[in-house]
């Protein structure tokens, strides 16, 4: 599915942190195919003001350089991202990731077994059975981009190239993710192009801070505070969060991995049952059974992992007519004024 402009309009900011992040979670020196060449960027000129450093960016994203994120956030932001990688690979234990990718390793050989399925079944093979191929080569794509990166290897982990890894693995991930990698939650593959319909525009500048009207198509415009930190112009609201809230990512990232260390158990059983349903899956003598095995494997480990169960079904009249609250909060929906920076100034 495509994603609205809307839903592309969110938070600047969240952008920022979440190419950060990314890096924090799992990143290191990027390793490529032979064949494939990595160009890192060289950093331009300091821009001059607000304006032009949003329009780098938004640029920069419309042809899916997630490079232009890394570039945006003040040297201090990168160097607390780059020790928490640091940091992170020297806590995470070898004997718990390893498995994990001999798993992505497994899935991606059943999976490109699943395609050749579906290819050697020519004409015979129906609309049906082409639209599981297509995803699959996406999965595929993906798994791939574990596979074969930095993420395989935990020595690698601990060495730190965010640039490098964003410009490559990185890039990777996002095109798998953009064309549905996961099922719905794919954007789309033309989803970044709208950045490039953002009309940014100075409306005020006063010393290190600074005011930006910016306008997403069909909305009307908007004003965010800029201020300039380390020579970056950055949303005002990054500079006053990071302090306090890259902390508690900080926290709990070393956390999860101090966790993974002293209590291996249950993530091992979880890629357990990830490696039953790849056996279940590859054991299929057809497309209609893989489909089958798919879907009751599937449920049984989100209910597993999540405690998610199957959907209600329709009310009837035997059914009572209230029932019971779900043990889980109700997702809250995004009020659709939300925008990009929606942070006004003071008028």
């Amino acid at each position: 599915m495509t994603v609205s402009r809307r839903c592309l309009a969110e938070r600047f900011e969240f952008l920022v942190v979440l190419a950060s992040l990314c890096a924090a979670t799992s990143v290191g020196c990027s390793k490529s195919k032979p064949e494939v060449i990595v160009v890192c960027r060289e950093e331009g000129p300091t821009p001059v003001d607000a304006s032009e450093s949003v329009r780098n960016v938004l640029a920069g994203l419309r042809r899916e350089e997630l490079q232009v994120l890394w570039e945006f956030l003040p040297p201090s932001y990168r160097s607390d991202v780059e020790k928490l990688v640091h940091d992170f690979g020297s806590r995470l234990d070898e004997k718990s990731w390893e498995p994990f990718v001999a798993t992505c390793r497994k899935a991606r050989l059943v999976t490109l077994q699943l395609i050749q399925r579906v290819d050697e079944a020519g004409e015979s093979a129906d609309e049906s059975d082409r639209e599981l191929a297509a995803r699959l080569r996406i999965v595929a794509q993906l798994l791939s981009a574990v596979c074969e990166s930095e993420l395989s290897d935990v020595a690698r982990l601990r060495r730190l190239d965010a640039l490098r890894f964003l410009g490559d693995t990185g890039h990777a991930l996002l095109a798998a993710l953009l064309h549905g990698a996961l099922g719905d939650a794919g954007f789309g593959g033309d989803s970044f192009s709208q950045f490039g319909e953002v009309q940014v525009e100075l409306s005020d500048s006063a010393g290190d801070s600074s005011v930006l009207s910016v306008q997403w198509p069909g909305q009307e415009a908007t004003q965010h505070k800029f201020v300039r930190v380390e020579e970056r112009w950055i949303p005002q609201t990054l500079a006053e969060a990071w302090p306090s809230e890259f902390p508690k990512v900080r926290e709990q990232c070393l956390a999860w991995a101090d966790e993974l260390r002293s209590n291996p158990e249950p993530w091992h059983a979880r890629l357990r049952e990830i490696d039953q349903l790849l056996d279940e899956l590859a054991a299929t003598k057809s497309l209609a059974e893989t489909r089958q095995v798919w879907q009751t494997g599937a449920s049984r480990l989100a209910v597993t992992w999540f405690g998610m169960t199957s959907p209600v079904p329709p009310q009837t009249e035997e059914s009572p007519a209230e029932s019971p609250p779900s043990a889980k909060p109700v997702r809250v929906k995004r009020p659709d004024t939300e925008v990009l920076l929606p942070d006004e100034p003071q008028k």
